[in-house]
């Protein structure tokens, strides 16, 4: 059983024997200082992002694999071949907060499709974007850990259209998401967003009535990934 979970001891026995007792996926728990997220595993690809890190990094999920033989003592230090392991129907991800807080927010893509969790009852509305988010209680801190703490700016884009439009934009900060960021209409026919991101180079787009649409005020273009283009701005 492979278990990258970098925050925690993954070859205890504690946790080894937590995971183990995993039936079926459900609601976020707490496990000493992290909180484990479980899925099924018929879903192909499951992968977790965070508000704390503004969407920008999806987290996926590990294939949960036990012996075949449940009556075999398992052991996490020994190499077990890959013949003599099943698919224990789970899939799991592990993630200790480097921020103090109550709650947890976040959102869940299954197989491409960002979403909030199905296992999970509670949630709240995002008031700047309209979105679902799930929530869930967050570890709590033993002691201060302590850190550098990252230096926050803003990206404000603007978009002139219609009155009454719905405008959203989607870049490397949140994955490509273009439903998650929606534009407020602060004038009429006039949009803005005001996004806290590290300093950096941030690529973007918008999406006006299903369709992509590059920024006009913005003349610095790149290539995406998928190989379309976008805008790309540099934050100081």
């Amino acid at each position: 059983m492979v278990l990258p979970i970098s925050a925690l001891d993954t070859r205890s026995s504690e946790f080894i024997d937590y995971l183990l007792r995993l039936k079926t996926p459900a609601a976020p728990e707490i496990f000493e200082d992290a909180v484990v997220f479980t899925a099924s595993s018929i879903y192909k690809k499951v992968g977790v992002a965070f508000a704390s890190e503004n969407f920008s990094k999806i987290h996926w999920f590990s294939k949960l694999l036990v012996p075949i033989d449940d009556t075999v003592t398992f052991d996490p230090k020994s190499k077990i071949p890959p013949e003599m392991l099943r698919d224990s129907g789970l899939l799991f991800y592990a993630w200790m907060p480097e921020q103090r807080s109550v709650t947890i927010e976040y959102r869940l893509i299954i197989d491409g499709l960002w979403c909030a969790d199905p296992l999970n009852r509670e949630r709240k509305v995002d008031p700047y974007t309209g979105l679902e988010l799930s929530v869930t209680a967050a570890p709590a801190f033993p002691q201060e850990i302590p850190r550098e703490e990252g230096v926050l700016t803003s990206l404000t884009l603007s978009y002139r259209a219609e009155r009454g439009e719905i405008i959203t934009v989607a870049g490397d900060f949140n994955g490509w998401d273009p439903f998650m960021y929606q534009l407020k209409e602060s004038a009429p026919g006039f949009y803005t967003i005001s996004l806290p991101l590290p300093p950096g180079r941030w690529r973007y787009v918008f999406f006006h009535r299903g369709q992509r649409v590059l920024d006009p005020a913005n003349l610095d273009k790149v290539y995406a990934k998928n190989g379309m283009t976008a805008n790309s701005i540099v934050l100081k």
